[in-house]
């Protein structure tokens, strides 16, 4: 691993070189000691020679400075070197950073110094958002992250964006250079996710939910994947008010020597609207290291061919409706797959549906159970025969749109299969407003089949 630590020769700076040694020594890596020098003023131009012999000796006292604490890692068993430069410290290093191919930026934390700042002030916002290699950023006071020896315990945040690919893949790497006892963490708004799965009835907020905890760890398990020889632990928790406190306060519960969370990259407005998690942790670590990792460039990113697994079919059991669910299948053939058939049954609900629960109009077991008979009968006789399997959800109320958006969420499904022209509650949604919010909050694609019956 190339480590590139950016010093000021304060204790902090220090401090962080310390930690920059030990992650080197743990993964077999490299340090270049980095210290970069401001940039010239104008009225210090203006003093010519006078201003050249001054600028040429801060130039020689820092680099020997320099040379002298790559030195003091070398004697740590750590190999090191010394790079010297000048202009703004932000854009500077992460130039540097680049030049060398460097995998980890490291650096201290809360202090008044220029380079402090990157961390409390504007120059932190720059670093975070346009760094393309992992920034480590080390409080005052933390020399080692295993300070009781054997493996480097880890806490990972992850919020299910796919700029988390990222993170576990910089993890993954450094899983195979030094042992590490790895928890992958999800921290949930309750209401939220409620929300997005459509779950009704009343909810305990301040325990974890079950129904939550299951389809999130199963995102989290997928989104890590397996690691060989390594046995990563997945939490998810329900939280409130500041995530970025919660997740110190977890660390410091699990003992962890680094957290690790993606770098934000929110501009302007959205900012503002919604601070990133990580300016709190930046701002309020203590006695922990912290690592953010950025997502992908656009550059870095390359989409594959979508491989769609599961298609959610939905009608409304009239013959336009019922049109619709072969095309479901038709998507699975030739590799198998699972079709997830579904009705909704409409029906008023509480008002939030997690918090209260609500009867009027509720199914029978034997309207259900007539429900299920009429969707199993329009399973193709020949689908299992082709590798697909078909499960049949009947959904209880709510309205169409948003209880197909709800269930797709439930379901893993990648696709939705729906008819249009209809007369029934699903059908009508597509041709109105509700169909602008389905499409919109579909999160997947939405295949829209027409219908139009033989005269």
């Amino acid at each position: 691993m190339k480590i590139l630590w950016a010093t000021d020769f304060t204790r902090r700076a220090q401090d962080a070189g310390q930690v920059a040694g030990e992650l080197a020594r743990l993964t077999g890596g490299t340090v270049e000691a980095v210290h970069i020098l401001a940039p010239r003023t104008t009225e210090l131009l203006a003093l010519g020679a006078d201003a050249a012999l001054m600028d040429e000796e801060a130039a020689r006292s820092a680099e020997a400075r320099l040379v002298a604490e790559a030195r003091a890692l070398e004697e740590g068993g750590t190999k090191a070197e010394a790079w010297l430069g000048q202009g703004d410290v932000a854009a500077t290093l992460l130039a540097r950073a680049a030049e060398r191919g460097a995998d980890l930026i490291v650096m201290g934390g809360k202090g008044r110094s220029a380079l402090g700042q990157l961390v409390l002030g504007s120059g932190a916002d720059r670093i975070l958002r346009q760094a393309v290699v992992p920034v480590l950023v080390v409080p005052d006071g933390v020399t080692r992250l295993q300070p009781s020896g054997g493996p480097l315990r880890v806490l990972a945040a992850l919020d299910g964006r796919p700029g988390g690919g990222a993170m576990v893949a910089f993890l993954r790497a450094l899983g195979t250079r030094t042992a590490c006892d790895l928890t992958f963490l999800r921290l949930y708004w309750p209401p939220e996710e409620c929300r997005r799965l459509g779950l009704h009835g009343p909810r305990d907020f301040l325990a974890p939910d079950p129904e939550v905890v299951a389809d999130l760890q199963r995102r989290l398990v997928e989104q890590v994947g397996t690691w060989p020889g390594v046995a990563p632990r997945f939490a998810v928790e329900p939280t409130w008010g500041e995530p970025g406190r919660r997740l110190l306060e977890l660390a410091h519960e699990r003992n962890a020597g680094l957290l690790v969370l993606g770098a934000e990259s929110r501009r302007g407005w959205g900012r503002i609207a919604h601070p990133p998690v990580s300016d709190h942790v930046a701002r309020h670590a203590s006695e922990i290291a912290v690592l953010f990792v950025p997502g992908p460039s656009r550059e870095q990113t390359v989409a594959g061919p979508p491989q769609l697994e599961t298609i959610l079919a939905a009608t409304d059991l009239t013959p336009a409706g019922d049109h619709a669910v072969p095309f479901a299948y038709a998507l699975l053939a030739g590799r198998g797959g699972v079709v997830e058939l579904c009705h909704v049954h409409e029906r008023a609900l509480a008002d939030p549906p997690y918090a209260y629960e609500t009867t009027q109009g509720k199914l029978s077991a034997e309207a259900r159970a007539d429900l299920e008979a009429r969707l199993r009968a329009l399973i193709p006789p020949d689908a299992e025969a082709r590798g697909i399997t078909t499960h049949v959800t009947i959904i209880d109320g709510g309205k169409a749109a948003t209880a197909l958006v709800q269930a797709a969420e439930r379901l893993w499904a990648d696709a939705l299969v729906i008819g249009a022209r209809g007369r029934g509650p699903v059908l009508r949604a597509l041709a109105g407003p509700a169909s602008d919010e389905m499409l919109h909050h579909a999160g997947r694609p939405v295949l829209v089949v027409p219908w139009r019956p033989v005269a």
